[in-house]
């Protein structure tokens, strides 16, 4: 006889993007002083990775990525004042489920 084990399993739990700021594709007015990144569940502080980098592909962020300490769900990246342009944030989480994910979205600074 054969015994059948039932494992929970998490779902949803590769760390989709839930929403940034500044938001995907945003007109800005103004520089933002940082990036931040929630998704819908907690990722790894030691498996993070966020750039943020002007059209000519220079990095300009801070190089300061970090896991909110007060939230496991939120990543954030520090910037000096950006000029006019547009920036591409690319960024990359593991989820506590190991599973890696990765992606970008951009915004503009008027």
């Amino acid at each position: 006889m054969t015994a059948l084990v039932l494992l929970p399993v998490e779902v949803g739990a590769h760390a989709f993007v839930r929403r940034t700021e500044p938001r995907m594709s945003a007109n800005l007015a103004e520089s933002p002083s940082q990036v931040r990144i929630w998704f819908d569940g907690p990722v790894e502080r030691m498996y993070l990775d966020v750039r943020v980098e002007s059209e000519d592909k220079r990095r300009v962020d801070k190089t300061d990525a970090r896991l909110n300490p007060d939230d496991d769900t939120l990543v954030e990246v520090g910037l000096p004042r950006l000029p006019p342009g547009r920036y591409r944030v690319f960024w990359s989480v593991v989820a506590r489920d190991g599973h890696k994910r990765e992606g970008s979205f951009s915004f503009l600074v008027k």
